[in-house]
């Protein structure tokens, strides 16, 4: 990405931006569903989960309790989960209900876009969810609906436990067939 790189984005809710500076980390403002401003830089020392789902996709509904059951194991160690919900308007007044029934433990943003998606290499098709590091960079993305092992070791491996084979830097659970990745894991030193 090239350094200074910013896309605007003009939603009601959006108070930020989602560039990449010449580091990779990533910026993005959102409004949760109280109101407040949600900065990804704001948890910068931490590992942050970026979730794109909707009130309206079944997977993504399928996921919010694995989303959840990880912000509680893992919160303590310095993960953060945020959920960034693309629900248009018309759905936008369903995220909170939802949040409240589900009982979700993380912040739900308003007004995430399929722009900030493609940003970030997720496509347009949720879920797709953004892992970064504890420095804010990028390293790590996953297509398609969450595997409980799978995301408990890809946060195992970013928390330095290092157990078994590095999770793949890019998973694409959208295709039925997975293309062998030629990119090497961000978790090989």
């Amino acid at each position: 990405m090239r350094s200074g790189r910013t896309v605007a984005v003009a939603t009601l809710f959006l108070v930020g931006i989602l560039g990449f500076s010449g580091e990779g980390a990533a910026q993005l403002s959102l409004r949760d569903t109280r109101g407040d401003t949600q900065d990804i830089r704001r948890y910068r020392g931490k590992i942050v989960v970026l979730n794109f789902w909707a009130t309206w996709c079944v997977p993504c509904r399928h996921e919010m309790p694995l989303l959840g059951e990880m912000q509680k194991k893992y919160q303590d160690k310095g993960v953060i989960v945020l959920g960034a919900s693309v629900d248009d308007e018309k759905s936008q007044p369903l995220i909170q209900p939802f949040a409240e029934k589900n009982k979700i433990p993380f912040p739900l943003l308003v007004g995430a876009t399929t722009d900030q998606m493609q940003q970030l290499q997720l496509g347009e098709a949720i879920p797709a969810t953004a892992f970064f590091d504890a420095d804010g960079n990028l390293i790590a993305r996953v297509l398609g609906e969450l595997n409980k092992s799978d995301l408990q070791n890809r946060l195992e491996w970013m928390l330095g436990k290092h157990h078994g084979k590095a999770p793949p830097a890019f998973v694409n659970g959208l295709q039925k067939k997975q293309a062998p990745d030629s990119t090497p894991s961000v978790f090989n030193h």
